[in-house]
Formats: C-alpha cells, structure tokens, sequence
C-alpha cells in the first residue's frame, strides 16, 4: 500500500492526511470536541474495504489517536489523590451558594445513554469575582462512568469563564452518579454532580470488565454485534488501543471478503476477536472503537477493555463472563462451556462448579476433573446451561458459578454470568397451518395467517422464508414486508397457499420468521393420513406375508408393523380378520423407525399380546401386530383379510379402508397388496 505523501509510516486513509477519510472530524465530531487530555493509542486496527469493495483486511497504521487531547490525560480517580491532600492546599472547601465559582449547567444530566455509546457535554464556569484570579489546577472523580478533558483556560480571570468536558461512558445498565472535583490553588475544591442511566446497547455490546489472567497467558473474548436494522449492517472500522491489545478475524486470519463484517436484518454475529496478551504484571485498560455503515458523528461505540494480570498461582477462567445473550422462554436451553487454567506449580483437582446463588434455570454439567500443573491451555472443565423458561424472576438472569478446587491455598473462583430474557410469545393458529393431502384431485386451498404478539415490546416481522422442502407445494403470499404487531395485539402476515398433487409427501418443516426478537420457527405440516407397514418375519424385504408350506396340522404366525410417518397422530380404532382360520391381535406400541423395529425383533417374537381395541400412534410412532395361522385338518383354499381402521383411511373419495388381504392358497398364505387407499 502507498504511503500518504509527507507521512511514511500511514495508509492513504491516515486521518492526519485524508480529510475525507477522518476516523473522527475535526469540526463538530470528537477530535474537536475533546479537547484538554491526550489519549493516545499505540495501536489502530482498520477494517478497510478494498477499491473494488470485494475484499476488506485488518490493517496496523501505527500511531493513531483515538480520543486525542491537547495536554494532559484522561480524568483521573479519587484514589489517586486524596481529597485530603486538596484540603491542605486549599484555603477552603466551597459549597453551596457561597461559592465563588458558577457552573453552567448548575449539574449535568445525560439522561438515557445506550452502554459503550459514549455522549458528551460541556460545562462552563464563570469566575463571579471581579479582583480574584481563579487558578485551577486538576478534576478527579471516584468513577470510570464519567471521563472529563482538561480546562481550556487554566486561568479564569475576573469576570471571566472557561470551559471542560466531560464524556458519560455507561458501563452497566443502571443509574449512576458521582461527583466531579475541581481543584483549584487558592479557592479550595469546588464539586459537580453528574448523572446518567445506562440502558442496554443497541447491538448488545457490553465491556470486556474485571478479566484476570496468569503472566503469559492471554484473555481473547469474540465481539457479537446484533443488528438492530432493517436493513445490512456492514463493520466499517474497528480500532484498539494499546499494543497488548489485538484484532482479528474470529477464525484467526488477518483478512477476507466483506462479507464477513456483513450482519443480516436482526441477526447476531462474532465479526472480531480482541486478543489480550501480557508478560507483565499489571492492571492494564484498553478500549475498543467500532464504526458502522449506520454510524454518524454522534453515535460511537467504545468499549473498554480491563484485564488484571498477575503472578500468583491459582485457577483462572478463559472468559471474565458468561453471556447467553438474548433468549425468550419458548427456546431450547443454550449452553456454555466453562475452560479453566492451573497456573499453579502441582495439579490441583476441581472438587465442584455451581451456581451462586442456587438458580433452577441454570443447569450445571460437571465431573471432577484434575487441572494439571502449569499448562498453557484452557481445559474444558464443565457445560453451564440456561434455561429461559425457568427464569420466573429478574433475579434468576443473573448470578456467578462458583468453581472450588481441593487445593486449600487457592481461593475460589467466580464467573459472573448473565443472560436477557424476553418474556412471551408469538401465537398462531396450529390448524391454519396443517394440510391433508387427499388421494385424489383436489383444488389449491389459501389460509390466511395471523399472529398474535404477546410480548412486551413490539413485533416487526421484517421476512417471511419457505424452507426448501416445501416450495413445491406452498407459496407465501400478500406479505408486504415489515409488518409490525404492537404489544398483546393479533395482525395478518401473509397467506399461505397450498397446492397439493397426487404425488406429495408428507412434509414436517418451519417456515422462518426473521424478526426484531430473534427467528422464530411457524409449523407447516402436510400428511396424507396413511400409514406405512412392513413385514418382520420370515423377511423383512417382501410386502406380503408368506407362511411357507405348512402341514395340515401346523399353527405358526408373522409379525407386521404400521407406522405413522406423518406429522399429526392418528387413531387406529380397529384391527380385525375377515375369513377363517387366522387371529390377529396387538403386541406393542413405541417411539421409533424401522430401523427400531428391526433391532427388537426377538423381543417381538416372545411379546404378550395386549388388550387394547383401540390405539392412539403419536407422530414417530410404530404398532407391531402378529398374525396367528391355525391350520385346518382339510386341504382347500382360505382367503382372509386384516383390515384395520383409521379416520383417515375412511376418509378416502371412494371410501375404501386400509386392508391387508391374506390369501390361503392349499397350505401357502400370501400377503397380497399391503395397506391399499
């Protein structure tokens, strides 16, 4: 790549030589507006699309300030200095209305602000005096949810005014609060409340907070970005600040196509992983900066960074949290691994791993494992599962999973975790979206389908997709997308048309449903109503039921299966014979295939036979019959039948019902044509 002209070591995109190109403006943005301490970054990684927009990389261009400063550095903490040691410079402490130095605005409110979303605002004093020279001297703070530059005038003269800023950085979501102290050097420290509401990011980004690793060892976390549009999201820029701190490609690679920071309409993705290394022991902060297409001057993402790294042996976790995100309580339980690490100098077993407190919607998969001794990898040690359904109460989203070792000399090890519940939702009619295939001709049916929300927020149903299967014979129409269902209220979506034909199969699949509270699966089923029968014995291959050459005087019988193969369940009402000289009676029924059946044929052959007249075969379901011969002392010919009964099969145009004819031919029984329609 060439070098920008005057500055060797930048991309043509270096924002000090291509206006166009400014990670921050310079007027109005935040280069401008942050002005007094300098943040400066030892590292900047770009996300930068290729001429001809195929292809995007990570690129390092060296230098490149985030948050730039003219002088000084970012607000510092109370715990470094002391309030105390202001009270001995000063001549006195001011408050009230007293004070002779006004604020305007008198506190700072910054209301709502997503977490990571940083926003900024100025404060002005004004120096009321009209002999005194106020000389201020630093502002400090006990928070890291509040950030403020540096005075523009240190000096305010008599009748004068400055001017700071100060940046809101909501970490959690909660309200937060706390005091800004300026001090001065003759007129004591003056204070200055400032306020805010952290609310839940928008792309469900949260900082990286309260890590600890080992010497040596790394902490590399993936960066998950929901898209909250209607439309693409597409990762333009991300930078990181410190040279401990890198990015790449989740799949580890330094590029790819564009695609791979392309996020759908409402769908989440890992695009980044931020990869912290360290061979110094420390506390160390980084932030992270990501830019998207639907990115202007006021809406940046920051996330800091803040990991411990220490030399003392212990048990360590790969992540500082386990986040299972955003779940609603009709989904399937997600689960997280837990990887731990001994960087102890001798094994140390892991004696138990369990939620804290007791959560019946957190399920722990744990047996005791043995850490060994100074590894440099992560063992899987236990699977964390939550269940949504179980979170009755706000409490139940949130605790830590405490892990305990043998070793007495470590202390135990806590990882927070928490996940979002989505309380509800969608209903539809089950019966709009089952469809029976007749054996005959039969005209194309429409259904009209509604849905009915029943979660807090609003619905925005932002597409309608047919799986594959079913685009034969289904087709989704009249959807004029999005279509919005506001809170506890039904809608229509779409129509959904059927066109079935003589050949169909049963089909057993989910149309999607792309929306703003995640995918949800809508059941299309279509069933002809038959079932599928095979013969067990003497071979399974043949489709009719062969008792071989028999004497006179000989009794033996054949197993035979039905299985319901369709996606509804289906009532056999009866089963009986028609003719002499043979008995048919049910053995079992069970979940499984033909394959299942197989597998327990001995088991068949020595079954009871039940008493039951009637039978219910959920879908997947099988029913196994044994046909008895009682062979007769007279040669000749018997004809027989097994005729079984379903709603089903009677059902039919011509109003046929299944049977299974049996033939006796001499001493040879045939099983002719198997269940006819």
């Amino acid at each position: 790549m060439t070098a920008a002209p005057g500055c060797p070591r930048c991309s043509p995109r270096c924002p000090r030589c291509s206006p166009g190109s400014r990670p921050f403006p310079r007027a109005g943005g935040w280069a401008a507006a942050w002005r007094g301490a300098a943040l400066r970054f030892a590292l900047a990684l770009l996300l930068h699309t290729a001429r001809a927009e195929k292809e995007a990389f990570i690129q390092s261009d060296g230098i490149i300030e985030m948050l730039r400063f003219d002088e000084g550095d970012l607000l510092q903490t109370e715990t470094t200095i002391g309030l105390s040691s202001y009270q001995q410079k000063s001549v006195s402490l001011y408050r009230g209305n007293c004070r002779p130095l006004r604020f305007e605005p008198p506190m700072l409110d910054f209301h709502e602000q997503p977490v990571g979303m940083p926003k900024m605002e100025k404060v002005y004093l004004h120096n009321p005096s009209s002999e005194e020279t106020i000389t201020l001297v630093s502002i400090s703070a006990t928070t890291s949810h509040f950030h403020a530059s540096f005075f523009q005038n240190r000096k305010i003269l008599p009748g004068g005014n400055t001017s700071f800023d100060v940046v809101f950085l909501a970490r959690v979501v909660g309200n937060v609060e706390n005091t800004l102290f300026i001090n001065t050097s003759n007129h004591g420290v003056f204070t200055y409340q400032v306020f805010g509401i952290g609310v839940p990011n928008p792309y469900r980004l949260r900082p990286f907070i309260g890590a600890r690793v080992p010497v040596n060892s790394s902490f590399s976390p993936i960066i998950n970005i929901h898209n909250p549009h209607s439309e693409p999201l597409q990762v333009v820029e991300v930078y990181s600040s410190g040279g401990d701190l890198h990015l790449e490609l989740p799949t580890g690679q330094q590029g790819g196509t564009r695609k791979l920071w392309e996020i759908p309409p409402y769908e989440t993705k890992g695009v980044m992983r931020a990869s912290f290394s360290s061979r110094e022991a420390d506390n160390h902060t980084a932030f992270i900066r990501i830019k998207t297409n639907a990115s202007d001057n006021t809406e940046v993402i920051i996330l800091p960074v803040e990991v411990e790294v220490t030399t003392a042996p212990g048990i360590y976790s790969s992540t500082e949290m386990l986040d299972f995100g955003t779940l609603r309580t009709q989904d399937l339980p997600k689960i997280l691994n837990l990887h731990l690490l001994n960087s102890g100098t001798k094994d140390v077993p892991i004696t138990s791993v369990r939620p804290t407190p007791q959560n019946e919607a957190i399920t722990v998969h744990f047996k005791p494992v043995t850490l060994k001794a100074s590894e440099s990898k992560y063992t899987k040690v236990a699977s964390i599962s939550f269940d949504a359904s179980k979170a009755k109460k706000a409490s139940q989203s949130s605790g830590k999973i405490t892990v305990k070792a043998k070793e007495k000399s470590y202390s135990k090890l806590e990882i927070p975790y928490q996940a979002e519940v989505l309380d509800g939702y969608l209903g539809f009619d089950h019966a709009a979206t089952l469809f029976h295939i007749r054996d005959s001709a039969a005209d194309s049916v429409e259904r009209l389908i509604y849905l009915t929300n029943t979660f807090s927020f609003a619905v925005l149903i932002h597409d309608v997709v047919l799986p594959e299967e079913a685009k034969p014979m289904f087709k989704v129409q009249n959807f004029s997308k999005p279509v919005l269902i506001p809170p506890n209220e039904s809608r229509y979506i779409f129509t959904l048309h059927f066109m079935p034909s003589t050949s169909s199969v049963h089909i057993d699949n989910n149309i999607l449903l792309i929306t703003n509270a995640s995918k949800f699966h809508l059941p299309v089923r279509a069933y002809t109503g038959f079932l599928d029968y095979f013969v067990l014995s003497p071979k399974t291959e043949e489709r009719f039921i062969d008792f071989g050459i028999l004497s006179a005087t000989e009794a033996t019988s054949i197993l035979f299966a039905v299985i319901n193969s369709n996606p509804i369940e289906l009532a056999i009402k009866s089963w009986h014979i028609i003719g002499d000289g043979l008995a048919v009676e049910l053995l079992t029924t069970e979940k499984g295939n033909r394959t299942t059946i197989i597998a327990n044929h001995h088991e068949l052959q020595n079954a009871t036979a039940s008493d039951q007249s009637s039978v219910i075969l959920a879908s997947g379901y099988y029913a196994v019959f044994r046909v008895n011969l009682i062979a007769k002392e007279l040669e000749g010919i018997h004809d027989g039948a097994v005729q079984i009964t379903t709603d089903y099969e009677k059902r039919t145009e011509d109003g046929r019902v299944k049977e299974c004819f049996l033939t006796v031919w001499s001493d040879h029984l045939e099983y002719n044509d198997g269940l006819k329609s």
